[in-house]
């Protein structure tokens, strides 16, 4: 796990010369955001008006906007193996720091397009 860190911490100066002190996050939740993108898409669960996002990443949670319920309640029972995917998925990518543990999914009431 050293070696993860001490890359992730190298990437991060790089980063941080070169994009700022908030590059490297905005990266790493970049990369996040991607590798869901592609995971739900792979696995069926983007079809038709049904989508998905990624709104925030916080303490390893990605807390994720579902268009209904019934796509939120698939994802929350899907969940762990979101998540795992994910991070598979990141796994090598330059700037992908973040690790999830954890997805939360609630329903976009709103129905608003992604945030920034």
């Amino acid at each position: 796990m050293g070696n993860r860190s001490d890359a992730a911490a190298a990437i991060q100066r790089v980063l941080s010369g070169a994009m700022g002190p908030g590059g490297a996050t905005q990266l790493a939740i970049a990369q996040v955001r991607l590798a869901w993108s592609e995971v739900v898409s792979e696995a069926g669960l983007e079809r038709g008006p049904m989508h998905s996002r990624v709104v925030r990443v916080s303490g390893g949670t990605a807390h994720v906007a579902a268009s209904d319920s019934i796509l939120a309640q698939e994802l929350s029972l899907r969940a762990d193996a979101l998540a795992w995917a994910v991070n598979q998925r990141m796994h090598g990518r330059p700037g992908a720091t973040i690790e999830l543990r954890r997805v939360a999914v609630s329903v976009d009431r709103a129905g608003s397009g992604p945030s920034i």
